[in-house]
């Protein structure tokens, strides 16, 4: 088992960097963070030796998962020194806003502001179950 985590380790590290292709790299490397991210939860919360209800672990994850939605991009774009809320264009998440934007002619700052404050209010809520 040790050897099979390593093994996922390294190469999930690796091969994100190594594709040329940013949309496949980026799919990779979301497959890499998550399965890090859940087991990182499971192993620190105990829930693998005390096997709390599903939800729980659910509320836990899904609460990460709002949190790190409405908090990543305003760090990483502040530490750039970019827009706030602006929306790149190699990873699936910024391309999938950009045609949503394009489409639904909604004024992206607001939009994008009240969906991350509202992400945040839940995330913290289901964290702190």
């Amino acid at each position: 088992m040790n050897l099979a985590l390593a093994l996922f380790l390294i190469v999930f590290e690796v091969v994100p960097e190594s594709i040329k292709n940013k949309t496949l790299a980026g799919v990779v490397e979301f497959i890499y963070r998550a399965v890090v991210t859940v087991m990182t939860f499971v192993l620190i919360g105990g829930y693998a030796c005390f096997a709390p209800p599903m939800s729980s672990l659910l509320y836990t994850l899904g609460g990460y998962v709002l949190l790190r939605f409405a908090l990543f991009d305003i760090i990483y774009n502040a530490i750039q020194g970019l827009p706030i809320f602006f929306i790149g264009t190699t990873k699936l998440y910024d391309k999938w806003f950009r045609w949503f934007f394009i489409k639904t002619r909604l004024p992206k700052e607001h939009f994008l502001a009240m969906l991350k404050f509202i992400s945040l209010l839940i995330g913290i809520t289901w964290l702190l179950r």
